[in-house]
């Protein structure tokens, strides 16, 4: 699987550490009370270098992350496999939170933006095409499962939140704004900062609007944190390794993922 790489890793940033931890403060300060911190790793399912690249990075801080699994890219020795780079061949650990990234993660719509499970499905196709999802992975990962859905390109239909609440998923995850509005019964965990599918051509714009997403997001009391590992390269390891040595640095931050937020859910 190939993809492009954003202008952010073209160059070195020499003063990332001093830069993110000025606006990881200046976020804290804007804050309401503890900003709470999370990091979504969307495409999930295939053992990688690159994979393994970034856990070990996760692994070292100890910083929660939540793992977006595409259902029929995940088999028994795909999970072995990520099992042994996760650290959990012999037992779950609390640090990953494994739930659901679409179905076949393919593009239904003729027209206009990508999405997996929009309108240009049958409400009845969507509901099986979760249903599926969700059984193969209850059936692979057991308890580690968590009923969250992340929609591939972080868009869905009405239809498919409708499906979703009814098939017992307790949240969704989307990116800022998105639209229709999930229903009541169903939280959005929303991620604002995205560190891979940028598409500034300047690598320093690229950096400085990264900047302001993690500050504004911050203060608004949650920051959500968008990873796509297939997008890394060397510079995209490093930036990564700053950014959670800062925030495990950083006692007014609280990091979780989506098994922590469910647990406050009225």
């Amino acid at each position: 699987m190939t993809r492009s790489i954003s202008s952010l890793y073209f160059m070195t940033h020499d003063d990332a550490a001093a830069r993110i931890a000025r606006r990881i403060e200046a976020g804290c300060e804007r804050a309401t009370g503890q900003p709470q911190v999370f990091f979504r790793a969307d495409d999930i399912g295939i053992p990688s270098r690159s994979f393994a690249g970034f856990i070990a990075l996760f692994r070292k801080h100890s910083i929660p992350l939540c793992l977006a699994t595409v259902p029929t890219w995940l088999n028994e020795k795909h999970l072995a496999e990520l099992r042994l780079i996760t650290g959990t061949a012999a037992g779950p650990s609390g640090q990953w939170c494994w739930h659901q990234h679409g179905y076949i993660h393919h593009n239904f719509e003729l027209s206009g933006k990508k999405q997996e499970f929009g309108p240009a499905r049958e409400p009845a196709e969507l509901r099986k095409c979760l249903a599926q999802g969700r059984d193969r992975l209850l059936r692979l990962l057991g308890d580690d499962f968590c009923p969250v859905f992340t929609p591939p390109w972080n868009r869905c239909g009405e239809a498919t939140l409708r499906a979703l609440a009814d098939l017992g998923f307790q949240a969704v995850s989307r990116s800022r704004g998105a639209r229709p509005e999930a229903p009541a019964a169903l939280p959005d965990f929303q991620v604002q900062a995205d560190l891979h599918t940028r598409k500034e051509q300047s690598p320093e714009l690229a950096f400085a609007a990264l900047l302001n997403e993690l500050e504004d997001s911050l203060a608004s009391g949650r920051c959500g944190i968008m990873i796509h590992h297939q997008r890394m390269n060397a510079r995209a390891l490093q930036l990564l390794d700053i950014l959670l040595g800062q925030i495990k640095n950083k006692r007014k931050l609280i990091p979780v993922h989506f098994g922590d937020l469910l647990k406050e859910v009225p």
